[in-house]
């Protein structure tokens, strides 16, 4: 950094692994923080960064856009026409997990009200669909984390057709049983599970890097272009 200004060069080398002794252990981001200290936006952009890459599932948003989950993933796939499949997986989850069901297409909604309940006392975080949800005020009711694509009203029957624990391929993400997901109103992030130690150093990076912005911009009265140097 030259002359005090974050320089691009100085951005192109922000993801090299940290000295010890450059994030105090107090402020210090860990998984058992990660929640309340990151979003998903700084998670995909920890994943640029590190793997050129986003992490990013496409479209899904909250229900309830307050809710933010941070947890490990157990998979599901099936077509929309078979919500059974959904409330099989539940009972294979652990308590705490976050369930992710791909729906080979969008025709109807395979997660409402009552497979909300079920999740939510098997003791599950939150629920995220690359697909349609329904019974929206039910789902708010419960307070229950449910991440969807779209809402629709119509639903099909309880085929149980799909798998559970499978790879997933969300366009060109892959996501395994295992991974770590983080959800808030922005978007829902995936983090591969062999990764997750490298992402959340490059977190600690990048929230460091964040203060010395917000600092230069508060404080000492910098322009944003200035700071960066474009």
């Amino acid at each position: 950094m030259a002359n005090g200004k974050i320089t691009p060069k100085s951005i192109l080398n922000f993801n090299k692994p940290p000295k010890v002794d450059e994030v105090e252990s107090e402020n210090e981001i860990t998984i058992d923080n990660l929640l309340e200290r990151v979003s998903s936006d700084n998670v995909s952009d920890a994943l640029k960064n590190l793997y050129s890459t986003d992490g990013l599932i496409k479209g899904v948003k909250p229900v309830n856009p307050k809710h933010k989950v941070a947890g490990f993933v157990k998979t599901a796939e099936t077509n929309s026409y078979d919500w059974g499949t959904g409330i099989k997986a539940i009972y294979t989850c652990d308590e705490d997990e976050i369930l992710v069901i791909k729906c080979s297409n969008n025709d109807y909604a395979m997660w409402g009200g009552l497979a909300s309940c079920a999740a939510q006392k098997h003791g599950l975080q939150a629920v995220v669909l690359v697909g349609s949800s329904r019974d929206t005020n039910d789902i708010l009711e419960l307070d229950f984390p449910v991440f969807s694509q779209e809402i629709q009203s119509r639903a099909g029957l309880p085929l149980n057709e799909g798998d559970i624990g499978e790879k997933l391929l969300v366009e060109n993400l892959v996501i395994k049983t295992g991974d770590f997901i983080i959800g808030d109103v922005d978007g829902v992030v995936v983090v591969p599970k062999e990764k997750l130690d490298e992402v959340i150093i490059e977190l600690n990076k990048l929230k460091k890097f964040e203060e010395t912005i917000t600092k230069k911009l508060i404080e000492d009265n910098l322009q944003m272009d200035e700071i960066i140097g474009f």
